[in-house]
């Protein structure tokens, strides 16, 4: 890095005028102080002051972690995301295809080695314990990956009760529900919900698990037709995302049924999704704007505050979501 000896020489003029001229200090020729500059300029001269200011920038960086997916949800959510992050002063590191080509740990240790100041972490993780020994604060979206990591949800319980809520209050009672869910029903909250609130209304429920790894396009149309043949009787479906509920519409038509009449359909989405459908789906909305604000300026308390005292209280963040009735029931 160079020096004020470094100008000083070049410009031929002692290394305290050169000091006072930078400080803007003294009184000195015009042209000297123009030298002066473009010296410093050439040799990449930077001030103590210049040096402290890049070292209080250096590091906002927040890395997004999503799974790689062709979906829109995604892109829109990173475009929330990234919006409330600059409100914070922060710059955002997206990664979609992390885990696919390094493992869970090399990825991580990765980020850390680039000096990211946190992480919002939206793609599910098999060694949770990982994320508390980075010692960089982390936030996951969408999910809840441990009890000592504070997450930020949609309310996914209240998401099933008020599909089931709905289909059966139109007169459904033979329900089907959808998922791509990775971890397994068993921890499907979503489904849960959906569940509980159907057998209370005297309704059937038949799930179906479609695999993180299939093709959407190649391989979802087959399980959807194996559920009509199967149970004849449905009359309406949940699926616990937006494309699934699209992906069902589309193959039920083509199988000759009628929507809503014959089978009503409810999906999970965002309104920004929900505008570009034909017909409109019957969506339980996710208000992904007011997640994605509450997921930055979390984790961003975090990086520059600290853990919370009430982490029982407030590792657990759970969005309101609400129903949106669409064309599909």
């Amino acid at each position: 890095m160079a020096t004020i000896q470094d100008i000083a020489d070049e410009v031929g003029i002692s290394k305290a005028a050169v000091s006072r001229i930078l400080n803007h200090k003294g009184s000195f020729n015009p042209e000297t102080i123009r030298k002066v500059e473009r010296a410093a300029k050439r040799l990449n001269y930077k001030t103590i002051h210049m040096l402290k200011q890049e070292n209080e920038t250096e590091g906002k960086t927040i890395a997004l972690i999503f799974p790689p997916s062709d979906s829109p949800y995604y892109g829109i959510y990173t475009m929330l995301i990234e919006q409330a992050a600059y409100s914070y002063g922060y710059d955002l590191l997206l990664c979609t295809s992390l885990f696919k080509e390094k493992s869970e740990e090399e990825s991580l240790w990765e980020l850390k080695n680039k000096n990211v100041s946190g992480i919002l972490l939206g793609n599910f993780v098999k060694d949770t314990a990982l994320l508390t020994k980075l010692d960089i604060p982390v936030v996951t979206v969408g999910f809840k990956a441990d009890d000592a990591i504070c997450s930020v949800t949609p309310d996914n319980d209240s998401c099933g009760h008020i599909a089931a809520r709905h289909l059966t209050g139109r007169g459904c009672r033979n329900l089907l529900y959808l998922t791509r869910f990775p971890e397994g029903l068993k921890y499907d909250l979503r489904y849960k919900g959906f569940l509980e609130e159907a057998r209370k209304r005297g309704a059937n429920v038949w799930p179906y698990q479609v695999g993180i790894e299939m093709d959407m396009q190649r391989d979802v149309p087959g399980i959807i037709t194996e559920m009509s043949m199967k149970h004849p009787e449905a009359d309406g479906v949940f699926s616990e995302t937006f494309r699934l509920a699209a992906m069902f519409y589309r193959t039920y038509t083509d199988l000759g049924y009628r929507v809503p009449q014959d089978i009503k359909i409810v999906g999970y989405g965002n309104a920004y999704m929900a505008s570009y459908s034909s017909p409109r789906l019957t969506i339980v909305r996710e208000n992904t704007s007011q997640m994605a604000e509450q997921a930055v300026a979390t984790l961003v308390d975090r990086i520059e505050n600290g853990p919370s005292e009430n982490l029982d209280r407030e590792n657990e963040i759970h969005i309101p979501v609400s129903l949106e009735v669409g064309q599909t029931t």
